[in-house]
């Protein structure tokens, strides 16, 4: 009893201080929070400016965006529609929400809320981003290529253009388009691992193992943290055979990405490499 009644006080002395900073201070360590994915802190730093100052739109735009990365959509567009109502001409919260409601697959809410951010700015890179893989999605093909490509002539060196045309070229078949797209963005910023095991899973489906490892081993050399690394080359030794590294490799990146359990996808292959493995 004791020992609550002192967390309690400690919570409340806490919340105190941080009550007294402040709003610029607050959203920096807000901010902080959210680069390190302390998703917890973050909100309450971004709860505390609202009850500051019930009108401070940016702050329901980052609660917004906290929601949107937990994959709570409907809160997520709950505190994008506030930042809204207090700041009519928010571009960045109509691309946020416009992003959120293609999450939820409500096509006409998505293009509403993107075209309405482009209006505000028809050079913004996320809502480019985003109008083109909804295009891509509903199979509008010339829209989304021609939104991809305005966008790389807007800013050439924004990767998640590259990224998101690679993809659409993938799910095309079209393996030699993507890798264009891949070394174009490797070219913009060769410090991203994604660039590298994107570029890996594109020579995985070309069959060109060799390249496939070099680009695994060089993404987890510039972050082993990502456990998306591990997963795409355990499927890399599915496709070899070497069914103990493929279910390794497949185990430690779900380890410290535990979300993608619920991949249906990546349980498949894992499921085959386990079944392989026991078999052999």
């Amino acid at each position: 009893m004791k020992k609550t009644l002192l967390l309690i006080v400690i919570f409340i002395s806490l919340y105190s201080a941080a009550f007294t900073q402040s709003i610029d201070t607050l959203y920096r360590k807000g901010n902080e929070a959210i680069s390190n994915k302390d998703y917890e802190t973050a909100l309450s730093y971004f709860n505390i400016i609202i009850k500051k100052n019930p009108n401070e739109a940016e702050a329901y735009n980052s609660i917004g965006f906290i929601y949107m990365m937990r994959k709570d959509f409907d809160k997520a567009i709950g505190n994008f529609s506030k930042a809204i109502e207090n700041k009519k001409d928010f571009m960045r919260a109509y691309s946020n929400r416009g992003a959120a409601y293609m999450f939820k697959n409500d096509v006409e809410n998505a293009f509403k809320d993107l075209n309405a951010a482009l209006t505000l700015d028809p050079k913004d890179m996320m809502s480019l981003n985003s109008l083109g893989t909804l295009y891509g999605y509903l199979n509008k093909l010339p829209e989304s290529f021609a939104t991809f490509d305005k966008a790389e002539e807007y800013d050439p060196m924004y990767v998640d253009t590259y990224w998101n045309r690679g993809a659409l070229y993938m799910n095309l078949d079209k393996y030699e388009e993507a890798l264009v797209d891949a070394n174009k963005a490797i070219s913009a910023n060769p410090s991203i691992a994604k660039s590298y095991y994107f570029r890996g899973t594109i020579y995985k489906y070309l069959k060109n193992y060799d390249k496939a490892m070099e680009d695994y081993k060089k993404a987890e050399e510039l972050d082993p943290s990502d456990g998306e690394v591990f997963i795409r080359r355990g499927i890399l030794y599915l496709a070899m055979g070497d069914y103990k590294k493929a279910v390794g490799d497949m185990e430690y990146g779900l380890k410290l990405k535990p979300e993608l359990w619920n991949d249906k996808s990546v349980l498949d292959y894992y499921k085959e490499a386990k079944e392989k493995l026991t078999n052999k």
